[in-house]
Formats: C-alpha cells, sequence, structure tokens
C-alpha cells in the first residue's frame, strides 16, 4: 500500500507540472540553468543569435532605395520567440530560462531559406566566435572538461563490467561473542545477506578457505538459493579448534560460489579466548 500511494502522490505531481506548470518549472523551477551559469564565459559554446550580422533588424522591403540604413539579415519575424517552449528572446541575449532545445534555430533557418539568405543566424557558436566572425574551437576548459567526462564514463563502464553478479555484506551476529561446545572447539555466529545483481536465480554455498574450520549455515542443507534480482538472508556457524586461532581476534576468508564459480571474496573476523595462540 505505501509503494502504491507513493506512485499516485508521484504521478499527480508530475501531470500537475506537464498540464499546470509547464514552462514555469524551466523559469522559475529547475535550477538547471543557475547551476550551468557559472560555468558559462565568453568562449562557452551555446545557442546564440548572431547580433553582428543580423543587426539592425527589420522587415524587408521591396521598394527600399540604396540611401537607406543598411539592415542587418534579421527580418523581425518572431518565429523564434514563437516556438521557444519558455517564451524568451534568444535575440537578447544567454538568458538562464533557454533550455538549448534548438526550436528557434530551426524556425530561423526556415526563414533565412525562404528569404534566400545563409542559415546559421541562430546557432550553436559563443560570443566569442560571433564578435570575431571566426568559427567556434574547444576552448582549454571545454576539452578538459570533456577530458574528465570520457574518464567517469571510461570508469564507470569499467566498474559495470568488472562487477560481481552477487554482493555478499557479512558481519558477526550482535551481542554475540563466541561459544565454547563440549568438545572445546570455538563457534562464532554470523549474518550474512547476498543479493543476486544478475536476470538468473544463483544458488550458492559458502567455503570457508583460512583458517581450517567448519561452516554450518543453519537451516540450510548446502545450497542457498537466491531469486533474481532479489536478497536472501542466512545465518551461519563458524567452528575452529583453538590451535588454529591467533589470539582473540583471527583473519577468516571466505569464498562465494555459484556451482564452481567463485562469485566473490569475504573477509571478516572471528573471535576467541584471550589466551588462545
Amino acid at each position: 500500500m505505501s509503494g502504491f500511494i507513493g506512485l499516485v502522490v508521484f504521478t499527480g505531481i508530475f501531470y500537475f507540472v506537464f498540464n499546470k506548470l509547464r514552462e514555469q518549472v524551466c523559469i522559475a523551477i529547475c535550477p538547471y540553468g543557475r547551476l550551468q551559469g557559472v560555468l558559462v564565459n565568453r568562449d562557452t559554446m551555446t545557442v546564440i543569435y548572431d547580433y553582428v550580422r543580423g543587426e539592425p533588424r527589420g522587415k524587408i522591403k521591396k521598394d527600399a532605395t540604396k540611401e537607406e540604413t543598411p539592415q542587418g539579415d534579421c527580418v523581425d519575424c518572431k518565429l523564434c520567440v514563437q516556438v521557444c517552449p519558455t517564451g524568451i528572446d534568444i535575440r537578447d541575449g544567454i538568458q538562464l530560462e533557454c533550455v538549448n532545445c534548438t526550436a528557434c534555430i530551426d524556425a530561423c533557418d526556415d526563414v533565412m531559406e525562404k528569404v534566400n539568405k545563409p542559415k546559421g543566424l541562430i546557432r550553436f557558436a559563443s560570443v566569442e566566435s560571433v564578435e570575431k566572425g571566426i568559427p567556434y574551437k574547444l576552448s582549454k576548459r571545454s576539452m578538459a572538461y570533456s577530458a574528465v567526462l570520457i574518464v567517469l564514463v571510461v570508469l564507470e563502464a569499467l566498474l559495470l563490467i568488472g562487477r560481481s553478479d552477487v554482493d555478499t555484506t557479512l558481519m558477526r551476529v550482535p551481542g554475540q561473542l563466541y561459544q565454547t561446545t563440549e568438545s572445546g572447539t570455538i563457534t562464532n555466529l554470523y549474518n550474512a545477506q547476498m543479493v543476486n545483481k544478475s536476470q538468473e536465480e544463483l544458488k550458492l554455498d559458502f567455503r570457508l578457505i583460512e583458517p581450517f574450520g567448519k561452516l554450518k549455515v543453519v537451516g540450510v542443507d548446502s545450497v542457498i538459493s537466491v531469486p533474481p534480482g532479489g536478497k536472501r538472508e542466512v545465518v551461519f556457524f563458524l567452528e575452529m579448534d583453538k590451535k588454529q586461532l591467533k589470539g582473540t581476534s583471527t583473519k577468516v576468508l571466505i569464498d562465494v560460489y555459484a556451482g564452481e564459480k567463485k562469485m566473490e571474496k569475504l573477509k571478516t573476523s572471528f573471535f576467541g579466548p584471550s589466551g588462545s595462540k
């Protein structure tokens, strides 16, 4: 019921945003523009109006004379404003509300084509390239950001490729120290939580690698079944001879296997009496 209520609440919120708020989210609520603003300078590539080429703007006059003031390429059709989802005028310069949807670029290019003028009056460029009339070139800052992004993408890909299908959290049962059996061996009680990240059911088992001893899972014969995308919690005992212990705390290595394939290596500590060595 809690999941259903949460789903209904978030569905209502998103419906209200898309149906009523709409562009007001970009204008007043979304922090994207304000966060991006600290990264923008004169060399940043963004959607920009070429005011050097476009000004002074004005309607095309068929009976224009040579004595009139030269006119820029912008015909002041205002289509760039009409198609903008946030209602801004890109000709006023870079603004926080711009979401870089490029609708103004498409509209302006269509107009330029109809009036037989070059496209690109509104385009991706920087303030520096517009003022100097040169093609946009990647700045050192942009190249540095791109290099960092590539490194992060490669790192994430390596982590995804190298990740194990099983994630096991191993902890000693809280409040439990150690117990001495009738035969004189020492036992510790552990709690293990296994998460299956694969899309297939896995049958897992624990194998004590170091030091020598016995591992017994409570309530399970030998194999622990974990459903795809699910998790399973088990409790198990470790039993060791006092001669195997190295003081009050002994390092223990446990491998998790799925059949004959080793899935994970676990490390933990085994507590024993203070006189054991």
